[in-house]
């Protein structure tokens, strides 16, 4: 009968250990993965709303926490689920950050469209009434700049309506359009925005 070498016994004892040291982080990585799945759940509706990239990334990332995991490889489950809360952290503080520009965005167009918007429905108006149109401007041009100005004002309302649900980016993106429509409107009668 042949006796245990020392190599051996050394060997057997570090496959153990291993086998150990994994199963014992069986436990943390299952509680790890669960505290990352629910800050990202509590997480999700800012990150979605303002940094749906951030979100992709970090849905993918979790799955892939937990595909370790599944595989019975749980130290890389643990490390990779030990990750996740200050990356989630930071994906909320983007997302705060990026609701704080579109809201200087947004109070700094609707501080100056409506006055705009005025002044271009004065002018139509004005425009209307003559009896002769200035050097360069026909009756079809009027009637151009006129249901250009139905389409800014009824745009405007969804902009604004998009800000009161609370759809910042949403009403902040509508709301960029109407202004450069405004403004090459505005161009095109003279005036200055």
């Amino acid at each position: 009968m042949r006796q245990p070498t020392t190599k051996g016994i050394a060997a057997l004892v570090v496959v153990s250990l291993a086998l150990l040291a994994s199963g014992c982080n069986k436990g943390p990585a299952d509680a790890a993965l669960k505290a990352a799945d629910e800050a990202l759940a509590a997480a999700k509706p800012e990150i979605e709303k303002y940094v749906p990239e951030e979100l992709a990334a970090l849905t993918s990332d979790v799955q892939a926490a937990r595909s370790e995991f599944d595989k019975g490889n749980y130290t890389a489950a643990l490390k990779a689920a030990q990750e996740l809360p200050t990356r989630i952290q930071s994906a909320v503080a983007a997302a705060e950050e990026k609701r704080s520009q579109l809201t200087m965005t947004w109070t700094a167009i609707s501080g100056s469209l409506p006055g705009l918007v005025q002044a271009i429905t004065e002018k139509l108006t004005t425009l209307g009434a003559a009896k002769t149109l200035p050097r360069g401007m026909t009756r079809e041009m009027l009637a151009s700049a006129q249901t250009d100005l139905g389409s800014v004002t009824s745009a405007w309302t969804s902009a604004s309506a998009a800000f009161q649900a609370g759809d910042l980016p949403r009403a902040v993106e509508t709301a960029q359009d109407v202004k450069a429509k405004a403004e090459a409107l505005a161009g095109m009668l003279g005036l200055t925005p």
